[in-house]
């Protein structure tokens, strides 16, 4: 475990010595690029350096060659959609590989080298890019086809109306969340991706959505109480919200009293809100990779107080899908790919 620690802080202390390197290998090796992007290209190719570095770091953490792995598999897939071939995504792992040789001692550099092979191998073996989250087995999946369309031809009003009509025909809330609501945010992640839509499409669709589930607010907050009791966020730095909102809205559903904090929550405040609360259950989101080393540190805290000893600790998101143990490495009591399956497994920890 030493050995990554040391590593890791190395890899962090050299970080911008480290893309700059990777930067004038990249571009000694390719020469056209200088006359074709100049100083922008050098900024972009650094700025790209760093994040790769970045992630790297935090699969070392974690000792997970997976979240790398992932992590190239997505790069791979948004820059092929932008017309930039996998063969220059390998090439600049490689200049990684070529940059850390240099800088880092020898003796620390096996993990970092070994999880450099593996992305390098993993793009390899990508196949093409061709999933959809509006699958056939969705009950909803034509509904949410049309309110996702609605969404990208800016139609707020139109899709609420349409949720409102789900509603009038006796759809429960729950099932509009899941099959309307969370497919359709995962298809525009995927469009993004595939470069099919713009980041503005992508923010439109989603604050659309948040206004929408607000209406919905009189049904979800209606009905009988158990006395369980949430506090619902994402971890600081993380501004990704809306699915640890979703989460929020079921415990709500299920009877429980929730407080949701909302997104880059300071470990402070919400230590303070866990006690004001007098909280059964923390649940944490993380979309990105690069906040897991901030989850366990918040982990950590909040296990080092004893006031805290009765509390449950679930974590979620993206990170915990790729490495489904990652709940337990950071100490965390549970983890639940759904929300439907965050309340089931919450009702179990907390009665």
């Amino acid at each position: 475990m030493k050995k990554y620690s040391d590593l890791i802080a190395q890899l962090e202390e050299q970080k911008q010595p480290l893309a700059e390197r990777i930067t004038a290998l990249q571009f000694k090796n390719n020469p056209m690029l200088e006359e074709r992007y100049g100083q922008e290209g050098r900024d972009r190719c650094r700025e790209d350096a760093i994040y790769h570095l970045e992630y790297l770091v935090e699969a070392l953490r974690v000792q997970s060659p997976g979240i790398f792995n992932h992590y190239l598999e997505w790069a791979h897939h948004m820059l092929s959609a932008r017309n930039i071939p996998l063969s220059d995504l390998a090439e600049n792992v490689g200049y990684i590989k070529q940059a850390v040789r240099e800088k880092l001692p020898e003796e620390d550099l096996s993990p970092a080298v070994d999880y450099l092979d593996s992305g390098i191998n993993h793009l390899k073996d990508i196949n093409p890019h061709n999933e959809t989250h509006l699958k056939p087995d969705n009950p909803l999946v034509e509904e949410a086809r049309e309110y996702l369309n609605l969404l990208l031809n800016s139609k707020r009003q139109r899709a609420a109306e349409l949720v409102d009509e789900l509603v009038d025909r006796g759809v429960s809330v729950s099932d509009i969340y899941e099959h309307i609501f969370q497919a359709t945010q995962y298809e525009v992640g995927v469009l993004w991706q595939r470069n099919e839509i713009t980041v503005a499409h992508e923010h439109y669709c989603t604050a659309a959505t948040q206004l929408i589930m607000s209406r919905l607010y009189p049904l979800i907050f209606s009905g009988q109480k158990k006395g369980s009791r949430l506090v619902a966020c994402s971890v600081a730095s993380e501004l990704h919200e809306i699915g640890i909102r979703m989460v929020s809205d079921f415990f709500e559903m299920d009877g429980w009293d929730t407080y949701y904090m909302g997104s880059n929550m300071p470990d402070r405040h919400l230590m303070q809100s866990i006690r004001e609360h007098e909280a059964d259950l923390l649940a944490i989101s993380v979309t990105l990779p690069l906040h897991i080393g901030k989850v366990e540190q918040l982990v950590d805290d909040i296990r080092s107080r004893s006031e805290f000893d009765h509390l449950k600790i679930m974590a979620g998101g993206y990170p915990f899908t790729v490495v489904p143990d990652l709940w337990e490495r950071i100490g965390a009591d549970a983890t639940a790919r759904t929300a439907r399956q965050a309340v089931s497994k919450a009702n179990k920890l907390v009665n």
